[in-house]
């Protein structure tokens, strides 16, 4: 496990965009495995930033986003979907061809998790693969005491992960997906190299937790002390109880 520390987000940003600039630049025509969320927004940003001075080019990069609201359309603005569009992918001249994520709209969740494990199969596998952390320990929507050999499966989604995503439904909770398509922890495990970012005071107990801690199925992201090319990126907040 390498640990960098930045200063704040927008450092954390960067150093983490530089991660992933290196991949692009050294294997143009990597596996990105992609995650939604408020912490990787400055990533995005950064990396669009360097898109448009013409420093990095994503033409030949395939994606494969971590997860999907089940039951979500993709046009639906609280899609991972709509996300990642806004947030990247209009911004860069990634294939449109090339962009996978879990498709919200088959409910058959058997076979599109077969579908979507096939896809990562096809492609080779990831090469890189973005996490953030949950105030819990989730990694995608792997919630505490998921089996760590999970491939891509359909998770319930705990009360209190619904009661966090609330605030992107208009505060009712009612609207909030009960259920998502996520990457297991398996499928993560084998990415080439793993990078995780966290920020701010709050997830500094987590941070501690899952990697200076005990590898259990009830902190997820404490198998990636496991990882033969695991990053940890957190500005000095997130590292403040070590």
């Amino acid at each position: 496990m390498k640990i960098i520390r930045a200063t704040d987000y927008k450092d954390m940003s960067r150093k983490a965009a530089n991660i992933i600039s290196a991949q692009v630049i050294m294997k143009p025509n990597c596996v990105l495995g992609l995650a939604t969320g408020s912490t990787p927004v400055g990533i995005y940003e950064q990396l669009i930033d360097w898109y448009n001075k013409g420093d990095l080019d994503f033409s030949e990069v395939t994606s494969v986003n971590l997860d999907e609201y089940r039951g979500l359309r993709r046009e639906d603005p609280q899609s991972y979907w709509h996300f990642m569009h806004e947030h990247f992918f209009d911004h860069i001249n990634i294939d449109p061809d090339r962009i996978n994520l879990p498709d919200g709209t088959n409910l058959d969740a058997e076979e599109e998790c077969r579908r979507y494990d096939d896809i990562i199969h096809a492609v080779g596998g990831v090469d890189l693969q973005l996490l953030g952390i949950g105030h819990d320990g989730h990694i995608g929507f792997n919630e505490p005491g998921a089996a760590f050999e999970l491939g891509t499966h359909c998770v319930d989604l705990k009360p209190e992960t619904i009661e966090a995503n609330k605030r992107f439904f208009d505060g009712n909770e009612d609207l909030v997906p009960k259920q998502a398509y996520t990457m297991g922890i398996k499928t993560i495990m084998q990415a080439r190299k793993v990078l995780l970012v966290a920020n701010g005071k709050d997830k500094a107990p987590i941070v501690k937790q899952a990697f200076f801690g005990p590898v259990t199925p009830e902190v997820p992201a404490s198998i990636l002390q496991m990882h033969p090319d695991f990053t940890l990126v957190c500005d000095a907040d997130a590292l403040s109880l070590l």
